[in-house]
């Protein structure tokens, strides 16, 4: 009877994806309660709408079977009660006020790098006994929003069209499957009790409707709100429940935005998608507003991977299209939608075996602990636009713009004594290997012996001396050398003529402590730089510039641990 179901795209927003997901919601509950196979459960965007598939077909047999159950959990504010399987609101609000505390306690208790082992140990245990015993729920984000004046109305009413019509639950279980289906049911709303069946566009489920001037069409202004079917707004709050995150944006010293989000799937199992968004929830980093977008992406991508078993050509665009991304601006009582947009995924993530697919892991970790060492202050925003820009559009030229920029700044941290994460030129190696330009793959250059003996030059002259004590420094720290490379890197000619002089002076220096058996590292060989400077005559001077701003401010695997021990 019922096999595929088709919702149609009317917004382009996240409205229409957090419908899909109520249904898919809706599907699962059908086929569990019927004791069916639930895991055949698909989902796939196909351009102008989105499709939800059960290799199960729905039988009439299996809805007239079931027996009322709620759409989603009714939620409680403050004194209340209910006879129904509820969401306690004010209960999960103290879990979450306790989990804080106990953060902020440990933070307090074990501040200083000596204790961060203990820190880090005493930090697990409590995500552990939040996670396990005294749980948290991953839907309290959005109940959190749901029990506003603005919205509690709209969503107690959507529940009462099941709760007072329980008699009739089958028949609404088919108006719902009929809608999304070529089967359409017209309901008979005067045989039910109390019954919604046009129900406000809220702005949490609808972020391009609302109130203020709507019309269908240019016949009038009025400041009422759109009206909808209750069938589209009741998938709404159960897609939203499941598969949206409502995460507080730090704008001030005591103000917070919303930003919201909801993740878009290309095509994917109903099953293997719940694993990753509820991962995803699990791990959020609540941060200022351009951290947010670029740890929501890393982490969703990061379980993505994780929770993915194939390894034979797997593109993670394929899998998820993105992040939709709204940003509302607390105006005291309301908020107002002033950002409607989608974080791309990047098109470059792509493994085809196991250890792939732990190399991009292992790369995404890094580059996380990398960004949340970066204060957004300053400078440091055009700098951190330009990552997110770089991994939400896959356009290199805003890599070259950030590499630029992380060396310059994580010189100076290093020169005032401030921690500051480094990339590893081993897991450089990985998020390169299969990166590619319009006209090059990266690891043309990269793998150039020349390329990397510059680098190491580069490296042993900045980063490593600045890892290293000062009572036990050979040779001295090149402070604004990355502002140099930048500047010099805008042709080929300056690249090569800045890079010939850095190299003669640094193998003056080399050779100077080495005849005083002060200090040694590798000097480079003329044959070196020949290498390198075919580079210039193939590939753009601003991106092996930026190349070696990367690989020439990283650390090497040898360095890891005293790195380790002057950030302890």
């Amino acid at each position: 009877m019922y096999k595929a179901f088709t919702i149609k795209k009317k917004t382009g927003s996240y409205a229409d994806t957090i419908e899909m997901f109520g249904v898919a919601n809706l599907i699962h509950e059908i086929l569990i309660r019927t004791d069916a196979i639930s895991d055949k459960i698909s989902i796939e965007d196909l351009g102008i709408y989105y499709e939800v598939k059960t290799k199960v077909e729905i039988t009439e047999n299996m809805i007239n079977s079931l027996e009322y159950f709620p759409i989603f959990k009714w939620v409680i504010r403050e004194k209340e009660s209910s006879d129904e399987d509820y969401f306690d609101y004010p209960k999960q609000r103290e879990l979450k006020k306790e989990k804080q505390e106990s953060i902020q306690s440990i933070n307090k208790e074990f501040s200083g790098k000596e204790k961060n082992k203990f820190k880090e140990q005493k930090l697990k245990e409590v995500h552990r006994v939040f996670e396990e015993e005294k749980k948290i729920e991953p839907e309290l984000d959005v109940y959190s929003q749901i029990i506003t004046p603005n919205n509690i109305v709209g969503f107690r009413n959507l529940y009462k069209n099941f709760y007072l019509n329980k008699e009739h639950f089958q028949t609404l279980i088919k108006y719902i499957l009929g809608y999304y289906s070529e089967l359409e049911i017209n309901p008979r709303y005067n045989e039910l009790n109390s019954f919604t069946n046009k129900a406000s566009a809220l702005q949490i489920y609808n972020p391009s409707s609302g109130k203020g001037v709507n019309k269908a069409k240019a016949s009038g202004a009025g400041t009422g709100g759109v009206k909808l079917s209750w069938v589209s707004e009741t998938m709404k709050i159960s897609g939203a429940l499941t598969n949206m995150l409502c995460q507080l944006v730090k704008v001030g010293n005591k103000s917070y935005d919303l930003k919201i989000i909801v993740p878009d799937f290309k095509k994917i199992q109903y099953s293997k998608q719940r694993l990753i968004v509820l991962g995803f929830k699990k791990n959020i980093k609540g941060n200022t507003p351009i951290k947010v977008d670029i740890f929501n992406l890393l982490i969703i991508l990061k379980k993505l991977i994780e929770n993915t078993q194939e390894y034979n050509g797997i593109r993670a665009k394929n899998i998820l299209s993105g992040l939709h991304s709204t940003y509302q601006k607390d105006l005291g009582q309301n908020k107002a939608v002033v950002n409607i947009g989608k974080l791309q995924t990047p098109d470059f993530i792509e493994f085809n075996t196991k250890d792939e697919a732990k190399d991009w892991v292992e790369v995404i970790k890094e580059q996380i602990q990398i960004i949340s060492s970066i204060e957004e202050l300053g400078d440091s925003i055009q700098g951190l636009i330009s990552y997110r820009t770089f991994i939400t559009s896959s356009h290199f030229e805003s890599w070259i713009k950030f590499s630029f920029w992380f060396a310059s700044y994580m010189m100076g941290r290093l020169s005032q004594k401030k921690y500051i994460r480094t990339f590893r030129v081993s897991t450089l190696n990985k998020f390169f290997k299969n990166m590619s330009t319009k006209d090059f793959k990266i690891s043309e250059i990269i793998e150039n012996e020349g390329f990397q003996k510059v680098a190491y030059a580069i490296r042993k002259s900045t980063v490593t001396l600045q890892y290293t004590p000062k009572e036990n420094r050979k040779f001295e720290v090149r402070y604004g050398l990355a502002q140099t490379l930048q500047n010099k890197s805008k042709t080929p000619n300056d690249l090569a003529s800045f890079v010939g002089d850095f190299i003669a002076t640094y193998n003056a220096e080399t050779a100077r402590k080495a005849e005083l058996n002060k200090g040694f590292r590798k000097p480079l060989r003329e044959n070196d730089l020949d290498s390198f400077y075919k580079l210039l005559d193939k590939y753009p001077s601003k991106t092996i510039g930026s190349l070696l701003a990367s690989y020439g401010f990283a650390l090497e695997e040898k360095e890891i641990i005293s790195e380790k021990s002057e950030n302890e």
